[in-house]
């Protein structure tokens, strides 16, 4: 996986929720989850905040981020795309929203193959979830447990082998604790 740069703050705007393909998966943290499943190997992923209306159109509330996902050889959805609101960044809302929509839909979530300094938090922040197995491996190799960097605020590999910006390619991966007991 290779580290960017990304500077720019997203506003996210609005959610219409009587939108034809969504469906809502539920709640956390006083937040709504929607997936739209209308398109064979993608999810899209929408965490709203309903006390945050439209001031013309009370359908529509406030978008906090939004996650595109692709299914991928290792059986994952890959994250191709996540993007949180800036009136929402710090609060740990993007891990806890992962770890939920893992758990939800029992399924193992891929990291980015690029990622920002808070992407590399966000899964920093899920390698400390208890209910939650986050490993990484190389395309072939087997699963490595990963470790947590406190002072870069990213997962590493005890094992010594880079999982950022190195000459071999890694993947790093969550799925819930108990599901990886069986594989």
């Amino acid at each position: 996986m290779d580290r960017i740069e990304m500077k720019k703050q997203e506003r996210l705007g609005y959610f219409d929720t009587k939108s034809l393909d969504w469906e809502k998966l539920g709640s956390f943290r006083k937040l709504h989850v929607y997936v739209d499943r209308s398109i064979d190997g993608y999810l899209d992923i929408e965490v709203v905040d309903p006390s945050v209306k439209h001031g013309r159109s009370a359908q529509r509330i406030k978008r906090v981020l939004t996650v595109q996902l692709s299914f991928t050889k290792f059986k994952a959805y890959h994250i191709d795309l996540a993007k949180l609101d800036r009136l929402y960044a710090g609060k740990g809302i993007a891990a806890q929203a992962y770890r939920y929509v893992i758990k939800r839909l029992n399924i193992t979530l891929q990291a980015g193959s690029a990622q920002s300094k808070g992407g590399r938090k966000i899964w920093f922040d899920m390698a400390q979830i208890m209910d939650l197995a986050v490993y990484a491996k190389s395309q072939y190799s087997k699963r490595y447990e990963v470790g947590i960097d406190v002072e870069q605020r990213e997962v590493w590999l005890p094992n010594g082998k880079d999982v950022y910006d190195g000459i071999k390619d890694m993947y790093v991966f969550a799925m819930p604790w108990y599901a990886s007991l069986s594989s």
